[in-house]
């Protein structure tokens, strides 16, 4: 079981998705193998949840949930 959870909601944020994820991945993930990234999705209405979604293929500490708003 991982030791370190970051969960960050996120909604309508498609603009700043890759910098939150390059930040967590140099930052966090650098630090703590053990940690884990759970983003969830609150509904966006632009882009942000195809990124995510793509995002998630590349990094296997990385989940994302979906829900509706």
């Amino acid at each position: 079981m991982p030791k370190l959870y970051i969960v960050v909601p996120l909604y309508n944020e498609e603009e700043v998705i890759n910098d939150l994820i390059d930040e967590w991945h140099t930052v966090v993930a650098n630090i703590s193998k053990d940690s884990r990234l759970l983003i969830i999705n609150d509904g966006s209405t632009d882009n942000s949840l195809q990124m995510l979604q793509h995002l998630a293929h590349s990094y296997n500490q990385m989940m994302v949930i979906d829900k509706a708003n």
